[in-house]
This record gives structure tokens, C-alpha cells and sequence, in this order.
């Protein structure tokens, strides 16, 4: 389907003159359709223009299409520059809309000892990734997500990049040294996902969504004679300042120790081990390309509230938890209890109808005067039972009484406000855990 695509669109092979006219009109920087490709007016999304405009990478019209001339900005560089976090934006309130977009996860009947991880961050650097679009007008374009096309963190480059800031905390050199961490293979499950043997690790991510890009400029240069080695390249990226969150998982699976104390301080081991990475990733070692440059770290201060929650009575705030409520049965008739059912006023022990002078006894004993509108109760369910709900009723066992619903634990809430807070409020989680405080 996508070699159809590009198929049906071949800007090579379209006349030099039309390569050039189709240029401003696939980036946006005109509504003049240029004559001569009609078939082009199909395309009304601006992400599927530059797919067709990135076949420009091997015609005279490359750079034209990449930044526009050396007068005026143009082409791709343009669109970032000016219309780029609008189109992102509009792109994530759909998700939003969709539910598609990660939220912190209920715990309420979450395994004990299940907790989660939402920080808002700041960019201090620009983020930078490495799509894998098939074609693109730029060397190194940041990934996106497949079908809304926003930039985005997947979230197993958020497994790899707090896997590895642990794996240095911890001056690991070889995977075999993480191979032998059983807390490391825990969080993370096995080093080399063999078949065989594999461990899923206790430890789930989810995406982190950006609505804003920038373009970094970077010129190499030979090591030999300092002179650039093939011209200025420009590197798609998150640009500092953008906000983003992150949002970590973690569910106690798995075997435990030999007593509820073991597998308290597993969790509290986990939790500690998890925070201090986090802090670690974010503000030392970076994450997404280009990390040993600098790129791909955050403030220290949030860009919002952070959210620890876990489920545990610990001393935080304690989120009130409700149980489900039963599902509430179709609009019935007032003389029924259910579809084959009579209402209790209105059947004896037995299910049967009660005779009038019985349900007129009855509404006497409740200290209330037999009325009209009672008497046309009692008549509509005389007409349901004789015109068949006497052999409906005949035929359905009495149900069974509904068990409760399990009474929900409770979940604690910790906020933190930096980095190094989190680092605090994790110690402080983990120390209540060991003694005792999970439920």
C-alpha cells in the first residue's frame, strides 16, 4: 500500500517545471495547484504532502524542498517554523478526545503493592530521535507516531533508557553483569529475550507525546583539516523548553520472597532503585539520540505536579475509593421485580399472585388506604400473570442473593514537585513499606 502510494504520486518523473511550481504548493507555502498534476489537489493532509515532496531527495529541488532558498525560508523548514505546532496540536486533542493519550492508571484492585509514576517534565535540551519513515527531506527526522503523526517517546525507548541510566548507576560494564542482577532482571525482565527462558519484567512504560518541533543545525567537521566535511545538516528535534510526561507502571508479579516482610521490601527495593534511575535518566544521562552530546534532558523543577500512587495504606492521601455500583435492570413495570418476577407486594412465599383481598390486606397493614390507583396495580398484574407471566415465573428458579462486591483497597497518593523531591518521596514510600504499611 505505501509503494502504491508513492506510485501514484512520482515527483521525479513530473517535467522540471512542475517539479518546481509542485514544490511551494506540497509544503504549504501556496494554494496555486501547479498546472499540468492535477492529481496532487488528493492530497489535503500535510503529512502525506511531504511524503510525496521527500522524493525530491534525488532531484535538483532537494534543498528548495528542505528549507527553501537562500533568500527566504521555504519548504519543510517553513512548515516547522510556522505552522508545525498547530497541525501537532490539533493531532493530540484528537488522541485526547480518543482516550488515546496515557493517563495515571487506577490501582483500586490492583494487586498490593502495585504503584505508579507520573512525572511532568521540562525540556532542558532538545530531544532527539530517529524515525524510521521509509522517505523523509531530512537526514535524521524525529519518530513519529504511525497514524496520528505527532513526535513522540515510544515506550520502549523509555524501557531502554532507564534500563541503561541504571545499568550505570550501577558501574555495569557487560550485560552479563545485569544478567546476574536479579533486581535488574525484575524490573526489566531477561538481557537476551530468549525464547526459552524469558522474563517479562515488572516494569510497564507508556508513550510521551510532544506537539512542538524545532530544527537544530549541526555542521561535522573533518578531524584532519577543521574544515566541514559536507555542509550544514538539520537535525528534526523536540526543542528545549517543550513539556512532556512520563508515566511508569509497576505491578508485584512474579515469585516473592518467603514472607509478606520479603515481599514488602521487594517492592520498597524496586521503588527506591526506580526513583533514583528516573532522576538519573532524566537530568544526567539523557534519553533519545545524541545522549553523550548533552541532548535529551530535563529540568530539575516539573513542569507540573508529579503523582506517586500506590496501592498501599501508607500515611499520605488516601483516595477514596467506591465500589462499582450493581447494574441498574431496564425500566419495569411497577408490579414487577424482574421480567419474569412479581414484585414482592404483590406474590406470596411461593411466587404466585397474591388474590386482591390478600394485596389489599397487605397495603392495609402499612397503615395506608386501599385506593384506585392500587386497585389498578393490582389489575395490571393480574392481566400480565394470566396472560403468560404465570408459566415465565413457573419456569425461572428463584435467583440466587448477589455476592458483595470485594471491598477496594485503598490507594495513596504522594506528590513531589522536582526531581530531587521524587528521590524524598520514594525513600519516605519505601521506609513505610519495610515497616509494615502495605495492605
Amino acid at each position: 500500500m505505501t509503494h502504491d502510494f508513492y506510485a501514484r504520486f512520482l515527483f521525479p518523473l513530473v517535467a522540471m517545471t512542475v517539479q518546481s511550481l509542485a514544490v511551494p504548493w506540497l509544503a504549504g507555502e501556496t494554494n496555486r495547484l501547479p498546472p499540468g498534476w492535477p492529481d496532487l489537489a488528493l492530497l489535503e493532509d500535510p503529512v502525506a504532502r511531504f511524503d510525496i515532496l521527500a522524493q525530491a531527495m534525488i532531484t535538483p529541488y532537494l534543498e528548495r524542498a528542505r528549507s527553501g532558498t537562500r533568500d527566504q525560508n521555504g519548504g519543510y523548514r517553513l512548515w516547522v517554523e510556522q505552522r508545525a505546532q498547530a497541525f501537532f496540536q490539533q493531532r493530540r486533542a484528537w488522541m485526547q478526545r480518543l482516550g488515546l493519550e496515557p493517563v495515571l492508571p487506577d490501582l483500586t484492585y490492583a494487586p498490593p503493592g502495585s504503584w505508579a509514576l507520573h512525572v511532568s517534565f521540562t525540556l532542558r535540551q532538545p530531544y532527539l530521535s530517529r524515525d524510521d519513515q521509509m522517505f523523509h527531506l531530512l537526514d535524521n527526522p524525529l519518530k513519529k507516531e504511525r497514524v496520528f503523526k505527532v513526535p513522540y517517546v515510544a515506550a520502549s525507548s523509555w524501557k531502554g533508557a532507564l534500563r541503561s541510566a541504571m545499568r550505570q548507576l550501577r558501574g555495569y560494564t557487560t550485560l552479563d553483569d545485569e544478567a546476574k542482577d536479579t533486581q535488574m532482571v525484575r524490573l526489566f525482565g531477561n538481557v537476551r529475550a530468549a525464547e526459552s527462558d524469558f522474563v517479562a519484567g515488572r516494569l510497564t512504560f507508556f508513550p510521551t507525546f510532544f506537539d512542538k518541533v524545532s530544527l537544530e543545525v549541526i555542521n561535522p567537521h573533518d578531524r584532519t583539516t577543521g574544515v566541514g566535511a559536507r555542509g550544514p545538516i538539520l537535525l528534526e528535534c523536540v526543542p528545549q523548553g517543550a513539556q512532556g510526561d512520563l508515566f511508569v507502571l509497576y505491578v508485584p508479579f512474579g515469585p516473592f520472597g518467603q514472607s509478606d516482610d520479603d515481599r514488602r521490601a521487594e517492592i520498597a527495593d524496586d521503588l527506591h532503585a526506580v526513583a533514583e534511575g528516573v532522576r538519573a535518566m532524566l537530568t544526567v544521562y539523557g534519553f533519545g539520540a545524541k545522549t553523550s552530546s548533552g541532548f535529551g534532558t530535563v529540568e530539575e523543577q516539573l513542569a507540573g505536579e508529579g503523582k506517586l500512587v500506590i496501592h498501599a495504606k501508607l500515611a499520605g492521601e488516601t483516595t477514596p475509593t467506591v465500589a462499582p455500583s450493581a447494574p441498574q435492570p431496564s425500566e419495569l413495570a411497577r408490579y414487577l421485580e424482574s421480567p419474569t418476577r412479581l414484585h414482592p407486594d404483590l406474590r406470596r412465599e411461593d411466587g404466585t399472585l397474591k388474590s386482591e383481598a390478600e394485596y389489599q390486606r397487605f397495603i392495609e397493614s402499612q397503615g395506608r388506604k386501599y385506593g384506585k390507583s392500587d386497585k389498578q396495580l393490582y389489575d395490571k398484574a393480574k392481566k400480565w400473570w394470566e396472560q403468560g407471566g404465570q408459566t415465565q415465573a413457573q419456569q425461572t428458579p428463584t435467583p440466587a442473593p448477589e455476592p458483595a462486591p470485594p471491598e477496594p483497597s485503598p490507594v495513596t497518593t504522594f506528590t513531589f514537585r522536582t526531581l530531587s523531591e521524587l528521590g524524598d518521596v520514594a525513600q519516605r514510600v519505601a521506609s513505610q513499606l519495610k515497616e509494615g504499611g502495605a495492605s
